[in-house]
């Protein structure tokens, strides 16, 4: 998937929200347990890595052409890589049988000269009748600075004129005997506390590049 380059209105480059994320927050002891786990199975964690990204993106392209969005392209991957991200999708499509959908923006590049940064949400629209910004996520688990990114987003749509009730997390795992799962943080006093964390972030972000880290 190729990589958006996010410019202000001067043509600068700016940081997206993914970018600063990974600068500020490490998935530490969790990460290397795991990699260690993979290399005990005799697998590289490299190329398990890589099967588990091309899962996501084209798992990511099905459900939000079902939600909206432009119709998935998946002639680029393999028969079996697709079979894979079938899976998450069909979970996903149980998910949204008899849920009210109306997509607004889906996966566009949003920018904001004024804070310094740009980012893509994946799906902000009318949800069961309420403002929503939805990640969809096909990792292992939800981790906090999936919430932390969400907060960010929402200083984007914010700008762009979109108001957030609420921000969710639509989990879809990759086996057939798992099930998807929602969770949502609403506007307000817990949703504030993840846009503190952004703020934290990409302070430590802009020191990094000072630095020369």
């Amino acid at each position: 998937m190729p990589t958006t380059v996010y410019r202000n209105k001067r043509g600068d480059r700016l940081p997206s929200v993914t970018q600063v994320l990974s600068a500020s927050w490490s998935k530490g002891e969790a990460l290397i347990q795991w990699a260690n786990r993979e290399g005990l199975q005799g697998r590289k964690y490299t190329d398990t890595r890589d099967v588990a990204a091309t899962t996501g993106t084209i798992a990511h392209a099905l459900v939000l052409a079902r939600m909206g969005g432009p119709a998935a392209d998946v002639r680029q991957y393999s028969l079996d890589e697709v079979r894979a991200a079938k899976v998450p999708a069909h979970h996903a499509s149980n998910w949204l049988d008899g849920r009210s959908v109306e997509a607004i923006v889906v996966e566009e590049p949003l920018v904001s000269s004024k804070l310094g940064f740009g980012g893509t949400p994946d799906w902000y629209g009318i949800l069961d009748g309420k403002r929503t910004l939805l990640d969809i996520k096909t990792s292992a688990r939800i981790y906090p600075e999936h919430y932390v990114q969400l907060a960010a987003y929402t200083l984007l749509l914010d700008e762009a004129g979109h108001k957030v009730d609420r921000v969710g997390i639509l989990h879809l795992p990759k086996l057939f005997s798992g099930h998807a799962r929602d969770e949502y943080v609403q506007e307000g006093e817990n949703l504030d506390r993840f846009r503190q964390a952004w703020d934290a972030c990409f302070s430590l972000y802009k020191i990094q590049i000072i630095v020369g880290f």
